[in-house]
């Protein structure tokens, strides 16, 4: 990482919103005390001061914070602040800015600007205020239900076109987990037009993945590449991780298969090697599906993702995609259900 920092360095510091700082965090509040209860503390960076409103999230090195821009309510941004200072998430945001089209570029986060000290690095990005998938798939253990299908086909579609659109620009994510998956909602009422194409009402309907600290730009490696290594996430290691063996996609497709299977069945994924007929064998969950499922659909998602190649994902996740899509559209029940449960689940976590 260091290496290919060194290496980026020039690049980075010519894009808009990076500043590098070359000395210590001076400001009058201790960012290492942040925390739940820093409710209305100012913290000063580039000549703006934003008051924390609340902690949003929290990891290893990070801490999320909202926060409020010169005192205006109406503008809430997301604080990042890390130490030590890491401007690999920067640059991955800008390298999205770049790849991904106009129309597709709200689904992966936007980041405004990072201001990196010898000590901290502190990013700025937008804030969404409705949670994540993880909240969501949570909302039905408290009440131990399971996420209906028809919600869940949804949500899988989501993320298969999502990482179709990431891996077809040469980006892997790295961390795809449900904790990363902001849930968006439309302003605007949803109507069938536009569903497919994601266009009208459904551009801002969906989910927002965040999160690129451990974002691979393919660019700055071989063609051929491969890599080796643990991401040690509980739940979210992929096949290769637990085999020791080399992976390249499968690190953001087993994660997609990781949460389909939490929405699914409310319990994280366990594999299994099965016999095929021809002497081999492939990966499957341990945990049957539900007869009243669509078992095809569900069986072929698993089967294709869990065993699929370091090299082969574009095509097989578009194919994927456009099954889920047009089992969807075949049934114009399906997408009243669904128009129904996203408003209630809106009301619900929105008022939670």
């Amino acid at each position: 990482m260091e290496e290919l920092l060194k290496k980026i360095n020039p690049q980075i510091m010519r894009y808009d919103g990076y500043h590098q700082r070359n000395k210590a965090y001076s400001g009058k509040v201790d960012l290492s005390s942040l925390g739940n209860a820093s409710r209305n503390k100012i913290v000063k960076i580039g000549g703006k001061e934003y008051q924390i409103k609340g902690c949003a999230g929290e990891g290893g090195f990070a801490k999320v914070f909202r926060a409020s821009v010169n005192s205006n309510p109406d503008d809430i941004v997301a604080l990042k602040i890390q130490k030590p200072a890491f401007p690999w998430e920067f640059y991955m945001y800008r390298q999205l800015d770049q790849r991904i089209s106009t129309k597709q570029r709200s689904s992966f986060g936007v980041v405004h600007g990072m201001d990196v000290y010898s000590d901290y690095s502190i990013l700025v990005c937008d804030y969404l205020c409705h949670g994540t998938l993880h909240d969501v798939i949570n909302s039905y253990v408290i009440v131990g239900k399971s996420m209906e299908e028809v919600l869940c086909i949804y949500y899988t579609t989501e993320m298969l076109y999502m990482l179709e659109t990431l891996h077809d620009v040469g980006i892997i994510h790295g961390d795809f987990k449900p904790d990363n998956l902001l849930v968006r909602y439309s302003r605007d009422d949803l109507s069938e037009d536009g569903f497919e194409d994601r266009t009208g009402s459904w551009g801002n309907q969906g989910l927002c993945l965040v999160d690129w600290g451990k974002g691979i730009d393919l660019h700055l490696f071989p063609d051929d590449i491969e890599f080796v290594g643990d991401c040690r996430t509980s739940g979210f290691r992929c096949i290769q991780m637990q085999e020791n063996k080399p992976w390249r996609f499968q690190v953001d497709t087993y994660g997609l298969c990781a949460i389909v299977h939490l929405m699914l069945h409310n319990s994280y994924m366990e594999i299994e090697k099965k016999a095929t007929s021809d002497g081999g064998y492939i990966y499957l969950p341990k945990k049957p599906f539900k007869r009243y499922w669509n078992v095809d659909l569900w069986r072929e998602l698993f089967s294709q993702l869990l065993n699929n190649s370091p090299h082969n994902d574009k095509k097989l996740l578009q194919n994927l995609r456009e099954r889920f899509q047009d089992y969807f559209c075949s049934n114009r029940q399906m997408f009243k259900k669904l128009k129904d449960l996203l408003a209630k689940q809106r009301l619900s976590m929105c008022s939670s």
